[in-house]
């Protein structure tokens, strides 16, 4: 493990130094940027395998399920798919760019990627098991009937987002039409199911939210077009709802847990550079491990803890992890 990882978990430690089993209290497995590679998949399985044990209530797949180099093949997907489905738990799954944004660079369509991912993952209830958690999916609005992979749902009163915002640049590709359309009609639906979303979070005083999505979207700098949207929609919530929010994402495979974001971010004159508003000190950014490190993060959540969100690194026991 990295010195910054480590860094990263004296962070985490400083969230909360004491596991609260109260009423209402529950954990869950946060996992993404894995598997790349058989070795890794052996070894994912056996991850999973080994949790199966604990008490975690769900497990949460950033995305990427393969690497960004190897074929977006039928059978690729499947095999997660069946992974997945195989799980006794239900399985919170956003997808990733090595699913479909990037497949342009090994021979595929990216569009008719992302429409056979929604098909694999999303057509059959029985893979995620999603009606367990009670989820509310975009697509019961005629308006957004496409959009499978957007959906919430509420555990002892904390909710749980999950948006499908991908690296990559969100897709958003100039230089190709069909990208640059798919790009903006799911930009504009992401955009209305996060309102939508964010809205009943107000009306509801939810004690916390998660947002779960794919992408390190540059929280810091919003240097990419393609994320721009996101954060303004991040930031306008977080202006209203103060209590404890988490971006829980994967794509840079780094773990850390940080506060990244600001009020806003003004562009000083004449240069390139920004400065930033106030920190939003009720905002944690949560990013999972990623490949070569097959790992995951364990994350308790307690409606009557004050942080509401405690998280820790969840290892496979067996297997050195620090490549």
């Amino acid at each position: 493990m990295s010195n910054r990882s480590f860094f990263g978990l004296l962070i985490v430690l400083s969230f909360s130094t004491t596991l609260v089993a109260g009423e209402g209290a529950f954990r869950f497995l946060a996992t993404g940027d894995v598997p790349y590679s058989q070795e890794q998949e052996a070894d994912y399985r056996r991850f999973l395998k080994q949790s199966e044990a604990e008490n975690f209530q769900f497990m949460v797949h950033v995305g990427d399920i393969k690497s960004g180099g190897s074929p977006c093949t039928d059978e690729s997907f499947v095999k997660i798919r069946d992974l997945f489905r195989a799980y006794p738990k239900p399985v919170v799954y956003t997808p990733g760019d090595n699913e479909w944004t990037d497949c342009h660079g090994t021979g595929s369509d990216p569009i008719e990627r992302l429409k056979k991912l929604r098909e694999l993952f999303f057509k059959d209830p029985a893979t995620l098991r999603l009606s367990k958690l009670g989820a509310i999916q975009q697509s019961r609005s005629k308006q957004y009937l496409r959009y499978v992979e957007n959906y919430r749902f509420s555990r002892s009163g904390v909710l749980f987002i999950v948006v499908h915002v991908v690296g990559s640049g969100n897709n958003r590709r100039a230089d190709d039409p069909p990208s640059l359309k798919e790009f903006t009609e799911r930009d504009q639906a992401n955009t209305a199911f996060l309102k939508e979303s964010f809205a009943e979070a107000i009306k509801k005083d939810v004690p916390g939210v998660a947002v779960i999505f794919h992408a390190n979207p540059d929280f810091e700098n919003v240097a990419g077009e393609g994320f721009k949207s996101f954060i303004a929609t991040m930031r306008e919530f977080l202006s209203k709802y103060h209590k404890p929010v988490i971006g829980l994402h994967g794509d840079s495979h780094y773990f850390r847990i940080d506060k990244p974001l600001k009020s806003e971010l003004i562009k000083v004159k004449d240069t390139d550079k920004q400065e930033g508003g106030k920190t939003l000190l009720h905002f944690s950014r949560v990013e999972v491990f990623g490949s070569p490190v097959v790992a995951g993060l364990a994350i308790t959540v307690n409606p009557k803890d004050p942080q509401v969100f405690t998280v820790r690194p969840y290892f496979l026991k067996d297997k050195k992890n620090d490549k």
